[in-house]
This record gives structure tokens, sequence and C-alpha cells, in this order.
């Protein structure tokens, strides 16, 4: 019989991703959900070794979600935290602990796959954009609003634009409000994206998050890594358990 994988969870702002994996790679059994009730419906009837959690929801979001998953499995879950430095992989940040644990490990899952430099683009509610030199050194970053974070600032800090979602991905000058609205913010997250990797032309781009493929579709040039972070966690994850035997 196989030995059971690991649990990978990638929690975002508006979806939890999961994936089992082992020490060989990610496996095909891999899901999306919207809700923790909905994610423990998904897992019912699988098994696991270990849980590995990249989170960027609260604290208490996670204890909801780690009880949740402990009710299922009586396995250790593992919350993973950016550091100093892992699997090659060097922090720029003064306070690792306050980079966002979704870019740590992307940049570790892109820097394992492809080494250095590196431009890591993850495309969800948030756009972040993260360079790593030829020696692993993270040399900072930059963050922006995703393409719905932009339509909703239109539409709560203006008084007359009102659109509740975003057009076909289409760059385009619109014909009504919505439409306009929609080219604005795929154009703006385009043309930003493109402009950085135009500014690091020495660099490897690698994209990954719910955008990309759309993002992608509109000009943004790159290596597609849909399952970057999860890839990432799955080799931090190996990391912690190596260190860890004695």
């Amino acid at each position: 019989m196989a030995a059971s994988p690991f649990l990978l969870l990638d929690v975002g702002n508006s979806a939890i991703k999961w994936r089992l994996g082992d020490a060989h790679g990610l496996r095909q059994d891999g899901g999306e959900s919207d809700t923790i009730a909905a994610l423990c419906t998904a897992l019912a009837d699988y098994r696991w070794c270990h849980v590995a959690l990249a989170s960027v929801a609260s604290d208490e979001a996670d204890s909801e979600l780690i009880d949740a998953l402990q009710s299922l499995r009586e396995t250790p879950v593992w919350r993973a935290v950016p550091q100093s430095a892992c699997l090659g992989v060097t922090n720029s940040y003064a306070d690792p602990h306050t980079m966002g644990v979704d870019r740590w490990v992307a940049m570790i899952g892109a820097w394992c796959e492809f080494g250095g430099p590196l431009c890591v683009v993850d495309a969800g509610t948030a756009i972040t954009v993260d360079l790593l030199d030829g020696d692993g050194q993270h040399k900072g970053g930059f963050i922006l609003p995703g393409v719905d974070l932009m339509r909703r600032a239109l539409s709560s800090g203006t008084g007359r634009i009102r659109v509740d979602a975003l057009s076909a991905p289409d760059i385009t000058p619109g014909t009504s409000t919505q439409a306009c609205v929609s080219a604005g913010v795929w154009r703006a997250a385009v043309g930003a994206i493109q402009m950085l990797l135009a500014d690091f032309t020495d660099h490897r781009a690698v994209i990954t998050g719910g955008h990309a493929s759309l993002l992608m579709s509109l000009g943004v040039v790159a290596d597609s890594r849909p399952d970057l972070v999860l890839e990432g966690l799955r080799l931090s994850l190996i990391q912690r358990l190596d260190d860890r035997s004695p």
C-alpha cells in the first residue's frame, strides 16, 4: 500500500486551494473550496499523514480551519511562516515574518525549479511581484491591487460608477461604464506587470495565481505555474520534516 500523502493547503483571501502531495511531487487529487465546510466535504474520503498550511487569512480563520481538519483526521498541522532563508532563498525583510507566506513559498517553488534570477508574479486578489537574483537573494518586490480590488475601489469610492462584476478580459476601449472599468483595470494590471518585466529582462518571469492565465491571454509573457504556492509549500514541509529527523 502506498504511503499516505501530505495535505497541502493554500488559503487565500477568497478561496482555499488544496492538493495532495508526497516526497516525489504533487499528486493529481486536489481542488478549490469557498468555505471550510465545503473543503471538509471534499476531503472526507481522503487520508493524509501531515498537513501543511500556507495562509493569508486571519489567525481566527486559521484556527477554525485547523480544528475542522483535525476533526476529520488527527494528524499534525504545520503553518508555514516566512524565514530568513530556506532551500536556497534568502529573505530581504528585516522581519521575515511580516512577508506574506504565499509570496515566500512561491519564491521557493520557483527557485527550486528554475534557479535565478527570477521575477515571480502571483496574480490573485492582490498582484505581487518578487525579484530573486542568481544567488537566491530576494531583492525586493511590489504589491498592487488585483483586478477585482480595482473594480471594487472604483465602485465604492465614486458616486456614479457601480460595476458589480468585470466583463470578460479585454483591454480595448469600452462603450459602457462596465466595459470601460473592465478594460481599464485589466489594462492597468497588464501594463504594470509588463513594465516591471521590461525593467528586469535578465530575470525569468514565472506567474501563478487565479488570474494568471487571463493576464497571459492579454499579453503577459511568463512561465505559467498554477500550483507554484502548493509546490513551494510541499518542498518547505519536506525540509521541515528532514530538519526534525533524528
